[in-house]
């Protein structure tokens, strides 16, 4: 994180901008910046704060070849999913088909209790898997089904991540509860729920969409998947292109990266939303995808470490 520093040298005081990376374990290496001889503005601070943090994230992929995350992280990440696909391969067929259907009904109960769904996780398992609905909301029925289906299309998806393969994810989750806006970018301008920054405009969305679709071709050329994950996943989130869904659709996306490059898909807890919204609310802070990208690096470790350790 970058922080504001005043070194006094007889009656001057010195302003720097100061970070501390990590290089690896035990190993930290500081970048500093001169701003002067007066402390700026909160303003002013940001400004410098940002564009220091620029001139940082290009060191570090110059060092480590990423953005976010150390060579000893990547290495744990890919030793954890490799080991994971070894004890995956050699369940047989059934055990597979369980595994992954237990996926998708932990994520579905987790992604839609996020956004306020009521629905118990016994109850989610039971309506996606026997075709039982509870007692509920309708609404929260029907998006479970939604995101259920959205879920599944990703799974077996060719496409690149482009405009007509977003908006077809969110008209797949959302079309039998909110069929006005399924399937189109908003025209009204929304906030992000359970995070406290600013989202584009409705009348910049298409604009900032085309610029994101950019980056994110340029960005898969650069980043390890799971950077890239967090990155698709955290920029949606600050454009939040739709009326309503833009977690879910996010959640849902940063799935869709990870499995296309043949990375396990990350389930959020409900119960760990404060720590997922506090890093998307330090992302935009930052303007970068670190915060993000390493609490996904905890998940999957949490999540795929020891799976499937008792079959394997």
């Amino acid at each position: 994180m970058v922080y504001l520093v005043e070194s006094r040298r007889g009656q001057k005081a010195y302003f720097y901008l100061v970070e501390n990376v990590k290089l690896s374990s035990g190993k930290r290496k500081q970048f500093r910046k001169y701003v002067g001889l007066q402390r700026p503005s909160e303003t002013r601070l940001e400004i410098l704060s940002g564009n220091f943090k620029k001139k940082i994230e290009g060191e570090k992929q110059r060092l480590f070849g990423y953005h976010y995350l150390l060579p000893d992280e990547i290495k744990k990440i890919d030793g954890i999913n490799s080991s994971f696909l070894n004890r995956y391969f050699v369940l047989n067929p059934v055990e597979r088909e369980q595994f992954d259907k237990n996926f998708v009904n932990v994520f579905v109960y987790n992604s839609n209790s996020i956004e306020g769904s009521t629905l118990t996780p016994k109850e989610v398992e039971l309506l996606l898997q026997e075709d039982i609905a509870p007692n509920r909301p309708l609404e929260d029925v029907l998006e479970a089904k939604g995101a259920q289906k959205t879920l599944e299309y990703i799974k077996q998806a060719k496409e690149e991540l482009n405009e007509k393969f977003l908006l077809k994810l969110h008209e797949i989750y959302f079309k039998e509860t909110k069929p006005f806006i399924a399937g189109k970018f908003k025209t009204k301008d929304n906030l992000v729920r359970g995070a406290s920054f600013d989202t584009s405009p409705a009348k910049y969305v298409l604009v900032d969409m085309q610029n994101y679709f950019k980056d994110y071709e340029k960005l898969k050329k650069q980043l390890h998947p799971l950077e890239l994950a967090a990155w698709a996943h955290w920029k949606l989130e600050k454009i939040h292109p739709f009326q309503d869904g833009n977690g879910r659709i996010g959640r849902i996306i940063m799935n869709y990266v990870l499995n296309k490059n043949k990375y396990q898909m990350i389930d959020i807890k409900t119960k760990e939303k404060q720590k997922y919204f506090k890093a998307l609310t330090k992302c935009d802070k930052e303007n970068s995808a670190e915060a993000l990208a390493r609490l996904l690096v905890k998940r999957f470790e949490k999540q795929y470490k020891h799976s499937l350790t008792k079959l394997g």
